[in-house]
């Protein structure tokens, strides 16, 4: 399977033909610190996940993301220098519209991962706060709703809901009060001999046919 740079809006991918164009590819360090420091700076967020995306087995990046000093060219394979952080990325043309609304949320929670240094403490926070402003998501152009947001929609549902249960209520209290006061009306017709005791029995049973109906 052709390997592909796992930073948002890079379409280079590692070829037979990329080292001849000076085109070379390096998988994430085994250092957990400085894996943890990779991710931060390529500021990427994982939609599906709802926090920051995670490398795995495999993933990528090219050296254009890299400076031309964090490379070891004293060996025939060209290296990266031990310690050097990727530093040079740019949001695609589609994203760059979109990070001003992004930086906007600040409300999205980030899954950190669980990552720690040589001394076995945890990476502050601090360090995800620095960089929460500037990350742009992964496809962002397909962006949904934050579940705080889908919330305020699931919200709105249940009171218009609501609201229609409530209206269809009172629709079917009036008409029962109607079909009360049509059998009143029918049997003060009926006493006061306006219609023959036939004609009341059938407009009797056409208001209870009626009421049997919306019930």
């Amino acid at each position: 399977m052709v390997k592909c740079c796992s930073a948002i809006g890079c379409a280079s991918r590692c070829l037979p033909n990329s080292k001849l164009k000076g085109l070379t590819f390096h998988v994430f360090p085994t250092d957990e610190n400085i894996k943890r420091k990779w991710v931060l700076a390529m500021k990427r967020l994982d939609v599906n996940a709802a926090g920051i995306w995670e490398p795995k087995k495999g993933d990528v990046l090219c050296s254009r993301h890299f400076k031309k000093t964090d490379f070891d060219r004293s060996t025939p394979n060209t290296k990266l220098k031990p310690g050097v952080i990727p530093s040079v990325f740019e949001a695609p043309y589609h994203l760059q519209e979109r990070r001003e609304k992004l930086h906007c949320r600040k409300n999205f929670i980030l899954k950190t991962l669980p990552v720690t240094n040589h001394s076995h403490q945890l990476v502050g926070a601090s360090c995800i706060e620095e960089f929460q402003p500037q990350f742009i998501f992964e496809h962002s152009y397909s962006v949904m709703d934050s579940p705080k947001k889908l919330k305020h929609k699931l919200d709105h549902v249940i009171i218009e809901l609501e609201n229609t249960k409530e209206s269809l209520r009172n629709v079917l209290d009036r008409e029962k009060h109607f079909q009360k006061s049509l059998r009143k009306t029918i049997r003060e017709l009926k006493d006061e001999c306006l219609i023959s005791q036939e004609t009341a029995s059938k407009l009797d049973a056409f208001c209870w046919e009626c009421c049997e109906n919306t019930e």
